[in-house]
């Protein structure tokens, strides 16, 4: 049977507390971290629905968002492979992460296919799907190989270096997953940082993470739009994440106009000015269906500075 991979770690634990204060990882362990970036927020809400189906984990309002993508009929999107799009929105670095020694995002590699008369006539369009229709009319089923260096533009990388990060061994994260190099200095400066100045109550212990712990940690930084501001405690000690609730009360309507062309009609909460619900057309929706095919990176950097994104401003910058 093949062997799952692991990934090493060596916690120092709070006793008291009952927290990591930090862990020394190998460079894969942050690979695998930086790899969440690059996870389009319709693949984290599936991959968090497919794997704690007992316990449901709220990534904002995208589990909303993807579950009425689900939900609607194939007629409902200008074709099949639009509303594929969205249920399984592919990521711009899968070829990297594919070379992760611990990689959870399980979508099918992209493939690529082209007229049946590619060669012969001047049908030079291709799409990755084969349920697509060349302009001649005919269906793209022919499956048409590009190597990866093709779709990279480039060289993927070397044995030596990690995906994401250079050769280097060891790093320190913090439980609010801030990354820097290894070494005594800043293991002191960090320890230093947090008031531990006497090492009698922390512990180290030493352990093996693998996929079950890597999905526990992503539900963690994901957990409540990303509210969870210690996810190696709530992965590696099993603190609880919390959830907030919300409450309406009377409503007003206004009209609003986003940029040149979407419409919608707002319904306002009168006592505090939140937006209940909107109706809108269909320009609209589209842009918003677009959210989940965004990386979680990039819906960081689109926020606004005074959005509450707990640990993922600290891994991202």
């Amino acid at each position: 049977m093949h062997e799952k991979p692991k990934l090493s770690l060596r916690l120092l634990i709070d006793k008291k507390r009952n927290k990591v204060v930090l862990a020394e990882t190998c460079r894969d362990f942050v690979d695998v971290l930086f790899s969440f970036h690059t996870l389009p927020m319709g693949t984290i809400v599936r991959l968090l629905d497919k794997h704690h189906k007992l316990q449901p984990v709220s990534v904002g309002c995208f589990n909303n968002l993807y579950k009425s993508v689900s939900d609607m009929d194939v007629h409902d999107f200008e074709t099949e492979d639009c509303k594929s799009m969205l249920l399984y929105p592919r990521s711009t670095k899968e070829i990297h992460c594919r070379r992760l020694k611990l990689n959870i995002d399980d979508t099918e590699a992209t493939k690529f296919f082209a007229c049946p008369t590619f060669y012969k006539e001047n049908c030079k369009q291709y799409s990755n799907f084969n349920t697509s229709r060349c302009s001649c009319g005919d269906l793209m089923t022919r499956t048409v190989h590009v190597s990866e260096e093709e779709q990279v533009g480039g060289p993927i990388g070397n044995v030596e270096d990690g995906v994401f990060v250079s050769c280097r061994s060891s790093y320190i994260v913090t439980d609010d997953l801030r990354v820097t190099l290894s070494s005594l200095g800043v293991i002191a400066n960090v320890l230093n940082g947090l008031g531990y100045a006497d090492l009698d109550d922390l512990q180290e212990i030493h352990l093996d993470a693998g996929y079950e712990e890597v999905y526990f940690l992503l539900c963690a930084y994901s957990n409540n739009l990303f509210a969870s501001e210690f996810p190696l405690t709530s992965t590696f000690l099993g603190k609880p994440f919390m959830v907030k609730g919300f409450s309406t009360h009377a409503v007003k309507s206004e009209h609003v106009k986003v940029g040149h062309e979407c419409y919608a009609k707002l319904f306002v909460r009168k006592c505090d000015r939140k937006i209940l619900y909107a109706e809108c057309n269909e320009d609209f929706v589209d842009s918003l269906l677009t959210f989940l095919v965004l990386p979680l990176e990039l819906a960081w950097s689109l926020s606004n500075a005074g959005t509450v994104l707990g640990c993922v401003a600290n891994l991202c910058r």
